[in-house]
């Protein structure tokens, strides 16, 4: 279970150009739920994310991991961003995935299937040969292959057509099943809360305004 317990954060503290992202938030998300966090940009979705990986240490609160602060260096949480190239800094798709953790061949194979590439075509294909959605799915096949206890996800159906979002949301059900964690999706359509998890939790300026049922907050959110 990871836990985010009045966690706050202010870019620049102290300076001219102080800048708050985040304020009080207290969030629960248990072992193997499926959480969407929602919001326009400048929410502080982003930050949130951050903070859930240990990318970024808040300035208020804490996040915990059963009862323990997040740390990056124990590989139990991961992300994806939304521009997968960016996580890409080997050459090829093996050595990509391979990077930071060196695992055995066996799972860098297993972790490539099941995102949905077949190992013997794309283990030593060039990572800059790969399409987009490629791209995306070699960085997902190296978190995974991690066995993180927490999954994040940067905007993971951006720009993608229907029968691209559908092909996401299966792998997602493929890897959740094989490896259970928790997967946390940052968007900012709400629209499309539903085919990426059970419970929504909405952010407006940095601050949590609505945190349930993913049915139970479209609908509140449409009438306010």
């Amino acid at each position: 279970m990871i836990e985010l317990r009045g966690v706050g954060h202010v870019y620049s503290h102290g300076s001219p150009w102080a800048h708050r992202a985040l304020e009080a938030v207290d969030v629960t998300i248990a072992d193997g739920e499926r959480v969407v966090v929602v919001g326009a940009n400048g929410s502080g979705k982003s930050t949130l994310a951050w903070a859930i990986t240990g990318l970024l240490v808040p300035s208020e609160g804490g996040v915990l991991l059963d009862g323990h602060p997040v740390d990056l260096t124990r590989a139990e949480t991961a992300i994806a961003f939304q521009h997968a190239r960016l996580q890409l800094f080997r050459s090829t798709v093996a050595a990509d995935i391979r990077f930071g953790s060196d695992p055995p061949a066996w799972m860098i194979d297993d972790a490539l299937a099941m995102v949905g590439l077949d190992p013997a075509r794309f283990r030593t294909r060039q990572v800059d040969e790969l399409s987009g959605g490629e791209q995306r799915r070699v960085v997902l096949a190296g978190a995974i292959v991690r066995r993180p206890r927490v999954l994040v996800l940067d905007e993971p159906l951006a720009g993608l057509d229907a029968p691209g979002r559908r092909t996401l949301v299966d792998l997602l059900g493929r890897v959740q099943r094989s490896n259970p964690m928790a997967i946390v999706s940052v968007t900012h359509d709400l629209a499309y809360a539903h085919v990426l998890g059970e419970r929504a939790v909405v952010l407006e300026r940095g601050r949590v305004i609505a945190d349930g049922p993913v049915a139970d907050v479209v609908r509140a959110q449409a009438a306010s």
